[in-house]
């Protein structure tokens, strides 16, 4: 008999409550109500007699009878033998409802109209999820029920059974569709383009990168790999990877000629559980990789104008020019001596420009040979010639794509590369060795060098067009002789790194260490000085430095009597500097100024311009 109560949660065996799986929801057995009505009306078909069937929140799931059509419906007000089956897990005969002592707290009670009563647990992970009730409201059928009531137990045994395997396989399936969602969240959201194709090259699966990447070609019926990437490389991809082969790695374009895409493909042969053959192929764009690269690159990428040092007006002035023409895109062209810091000012200017977050790619022209220079810069592609690595490879000027490209020396270019460097200027756009379609590039030129191009220019050592792209915002380092006031600062920002490399504890210089070092002319400019210091540092062992602790060339040197001094170009920037000084920077003083040298006043500009000469630093 069934009396009115308050809904009570699922509990254990003995009636503990499980604390490893919370209360199923009632949604979850309504997932299966077609089929729990279909067990009732089994049941009632070969027993004859009413079923009806409850989960753990006393929710109706199935009924047969007068139970038919309240499906959905709540029993809180009529459960008090369902409420005690899923406390305590164990079936409950009722053979005398009204008076049963479970029928007590009922309104009902004495004039019930059920005459026997079986409820039956449906347990589930050692949980009650659920009630099976078998209703008789004849005496005739009570006595049946009474005389075979333990094969009437079993034999709901079985059907409370085949209810929570079909609970358990509904449970599992719902797990491999939350599996499958949660492993397709995980592909989705990587950066690379991911495919898997069966062995005849026929699309399986692809994430949300591989579907952007392709747009509408994947989606087409009976999408391939010979669809995707054309007939050529697809045939190379299932070579590659025929029973069980090599994994294939090659750069590939898709797109429209005029948009395409640089993509880094890898192909590879995956056994599926079945014992069938597939491929996996991953897509990375070059440019993510080149993003990738930079970010991990060594920490001279992280210069700033605040790592030139010194306090000179020439230093102040090069700081400042570098600020303003950071934003610009474009070329600069960086004049100096060796040692004199080109490279760190190029860096400088990349980290304050908009491109800091893409590639700083540096290439010296005069330390690769002449025969290699080319596919450094350019790259080139699969076969393009004996010893070409196989799949061909990025060139300098692609991997700086987006970012900066920082040409070393561009004096000691060969003439035939610096027409190739020219078009990349002009149209940006380069063509890899034996690559027949043309790739755009947006790339911002830093070049440097110590040469005098304009020498080489009248010499016809230097191409004059190309001169005039890459010199549209000239900078010149003016070298460490003449700008000597800034020893002090450098000296000191050397002394405090080799305080932490050498874990030493210097403090001061000498007044005769820093004589000699105002005396010596210091032709390997600001490199030379740090490799001064770094040895003085390691001979030191008190907390001063002095003459003792310097190399002996520097001890030994008589002040003005360095090779530097005979130095043509300082003789000529000095030279220059005095003419001005006599006759002023007018307009004017620079005629006659360049009247008394014996050049021309264009040369005389030019001059100016190179040595990095202003009215500010002439006296």
């Amino acid at each position: 008999m069934k009396m009115p109560v308050i809904v009570y949660p699922a509990v254990r065996e003995k009636g503990r409550i499980d604390s490893r799986r919370e209360v199923m929801d009632v949604s979850e057995l309504m997932e299966i109500q077609e089929y729990a009505q279909q067990i009732a009306e089994a049941i009632a078909t070969v027993l004859k007699i009413d079923v009806e069937i409850a989960d753990n929140n006393l929710i109706r799931v199935a009924g047969t009878g007068i139970y038919r059509n309240s499906t959905g419906s709540s029993m809180n007000r009529q459960g008090f033998v369902y409420r005690e089956v899923l406390r305590t897990g164990h079936e409950i005969v009722i053979e005398n409802p009204g008076r049963h002592e479970l029928c007590m707290p009922c309104r009902l009670r004495g004039r019930c109209s059920e005459k026997y009563e079986i409820a039956y647990p449906i347990n589930l992970n050692a949980q009650t999820v659920g009630v099976i009730g078998l209703l008789c409201f004849t005496q005739v059928k009570a006595e049946m029920m009474k005389e075979s009531k333990d094969s009437y137990l079993a034999f709901l045994g079985k059907m409370a059974e085949t209810i929570a395997l079909k609970l358990k396989e509904r449970e599992f399936l719902n797990g491999l569709v939350s599996s499958n969602r949660y492993l397709n969240s995980i592909i989705d959201c990587l950066e690379e383009g991911l495919l898997t194709v069966d062995v005849k090259g026929k699309l399986l699966h692809y994430n949300q990168v591989a579907r952007h990447l392709f747009r509408n070609s994947i989606s087409l019926p009976g999408a391939s790999l010979d669809v995707l990437l054309g007939h050529k490389i697809a045939g190379e991809i299932l070579n590659a990877v025929k029973d069980g082969g090599e994994i294939l790695e090659r750069e590939v374009r898709v797109g429209p000629r005029q948009n395409q895409l640089q993509l880094v493909l890898r192909a590879r042969p995956i056994l599926t559980e079945t014992g069938e053959r597939n491929i996996v192929i991953t897509l990375s764009q070059i440019a993510e990789i080149s993003r990738i690269v930079n970010r991990f690159s060594t920490h001279e990428a992280s210069y700033t104008v605040d790592d030139i040092l010194g306090v000179s007006e020439t230093v102040r002035q090069l700081r400042e020019r570098a600020k303003i023409i950071a934003s610009s895109n474009s070329t600069v062209l960086i004049r100096g001596e060796s040692g004199t810091g080109k490279e760190m000012l190029a860096r400088a200017i990349h980290n304050l420009s908009p491109r800091r977050h893409a590639p700083f790619v540096a290439i010296n022209c005069t330390a690769i040979p002449e025969a290699l220079l080319e596919s450094e810069l350019f790259g080139y592609e699969d076969g393009a010639f004996t010893g070409a690595r196989k799949g061909g490879k990025l060139g300098k000027i692609e991997l700086a794509n987006h970012g900066t490209l920082f040409l070393d020396e561009i004096g000691d270019m060969p003439l035939f590369l610096q027409a190739k460097i020219l078009r990349v200027l002009q149209e940006r756009q380069i063509e890899r060795i034996g690559g027949l379609n043309p790739i755009p590039v947006d790339v911002r030129v830093i070049a440097a060098t110590h040469r005098d191009l304009e020498q080489m220019i009248a010499q016809g050592e230097f191409r004059q067009d190309l001169y005039y792209r890459i010199n549209v915002i000239p900078m010149a380092i003016a070298p460490l002789r003449e700008r000597k006031e800034d020893l002090e600062s450098l000296c000191e920002h050397f002394i405090q790194v080799y305080n932490q490399q050498l874990n030493k504890n210097v403090q001061t210089m000498s007044d005769s260490f820093r004589k000699k070092l105002w005396e010596y002319s210091w032709p390997g400019n600001v490199r030379e000085l740090q490799n001064v210091i770094e040895y003085a540092m390691n001979i030191a062992s008190g907390t001063c430095l002095d003459v003792e602790h310097l190399p002996a060339k520097i001890r030994e040197a008589q002040g003005g009597d360095e090779g530097g001094v005979y130095n043509l170009e300082s003789i000529e920037r000095e030279m220059i500097r005095r003419c001005l000084r006599e006759f002023g920077t007018t307009v004017e003083g620079k005629e006659k100024a360049a009247k008394a040298l014996g050049i021309g006043i264009a040369t005389l500009y030019r001059k100016i311009a190179r040595y990095g000469i202003t009215s500010e630093n002439i006296s």
